[in-house]
């Protein structure tokens, strides 16, 4: 028969399902290793400019790693001690939560509240399915993160022998034209980088100096709550929100505050998705809004939490890989 399908070729179409399965198997790993890939390219270009000064490649990778501990340090010794004694407090209280919850309309308070994160939930449900589930898997502990911290260092003290063993693979031709790819590909992520964590300081003010401003207890940690979840998409904010709104109900805050603070994450939600977040975005990785939410769709429901988190990089280094070589088809043309 003329199309007769050759043994060969089965065993090749086997090879690829008993391979795709073998990653399947494995795909926590590579969730570990696109988490070390991501960091290690965001944090290069760092690495670069202390090399730049004449800073030996280790030496820069110690430097930096050093800083970002010492930043940590710093900030766990400012902000940590008042949390714990915000949360002590907040614990003491609630023996005394339902005195506080006297003399408010439940039914209508809750009822309010329900409209409210069923308005933020009708946004997020596209994107929030199997969400939470995933945040066990990617920050499963302590030891993820020590491995991810240990690779990262590995990698970047080791970016050069492994772009060279990767540019063994690559015709000669296309080599050079690969290495400027992956430089503006890692120049991308590291705006990225700066990006979000630009997001996670505004946000993480605004909430918090909002909520003390309100007179809302707790309004540091609520504040920092708020900073940190802004890295999960969508339903990070949701849960902000109710944390705050829980908070105002059990220390006795009056009906209108609640409301009040109910309001203060609507707007800052619409001005974080209407205003920071395509501003700060579009100029740090060049994706529309557009883009943006749909790939955070696409990697929540391929990866859980952890495609939420990295699609936005991952599609914005696939960009600079297709503005590259589609520049360079039109020429050929």
């Amino acid at each position: 028969m003329a199309h007769e399908i050759s043994i060969s070729s089965i065993l090749k179409v086997l090879a690829v399902v008993v391979g795709l399965y073998l990653l399947y198997l494995i795909r926590d790993i590579l969730m570990v290793l696109l988490v070390v890939f991501i960091i290690s390219i965001a944090l290069e270009p760092f690495v670069e400019k202390l090399a730049k000064q004449g800073v030996p490649k280790a030496l820069s990778v110690i430097v930096l790693y050093f800083a970002l501990i010492i930043f940590l340090g710093l900030l766990i010794y400012f902000v940590v001690p008042p949390v714990i004694l915000q949360l002590r407090e907040f614990t003491l209280n609630l023996p005394y939560s339902s005195e506080n919850l006297q003399g408010i309309n439940l039914e209508s308070a809750t009822n309010t509240i329900n409209q409210i994160i069923n308005s933020f939930s009708l946004k997020a449900t596209p994107v929030t399915e199997g969400l939470l589930n995933g945040i066990i898997s990617l920050f499963g502990g302590v030891v993820s993160a020590v491995t991810v911290f240990a690779l990262t260092f590995y990698a970047l003290i080791d970016s050069d022998s492994i772009r060279e063993n990767i540019g063994k693979l690559i015709p000669l031709e296309q080599k050079d034209k690969l290495i400027l790819t992956f430089k503006r590909v890692s120049e991308k992520l590291s705006d990225w980088l700066r990006g979000q964590l630009s997001l996670m300081l505004i946000i993480g003010l605004v909430d918090g100096l909002a909520l003390w401003a309100l007179g809302i207890g707790f309004s540091l940690t609520l504040g920092i709550l708020s900073g940190l979840l802004e890295i999960i998409p969508v339903i990070g904010p949701i849960i902000a929100a109710v944390s705050a709104i829980f908070v105002a109900l059990i220390t006795g805050a009056p009906i209108w505050k609640i409301l009040v603070v109910i309001l203060i994450f609507i707007v800052v939600q619409q001005l974080e998705n209407q205003i920071l977040v395509p501003k700060i975005m579009q100029k740090a990785v060049g994706l529309s809004p557009i883009v943006v939410i749909l790939a955070i769709m696409i990697g929540n429901r391929l990866l859980g939490i952890g495609g939420a988190i990295l699609a936005v990089p991952i599609v914005a280094g696939i960009q600079v890989f297709v503005e590259e070589y589609s520049t360079t088809f039109k020429r050929k043309k």
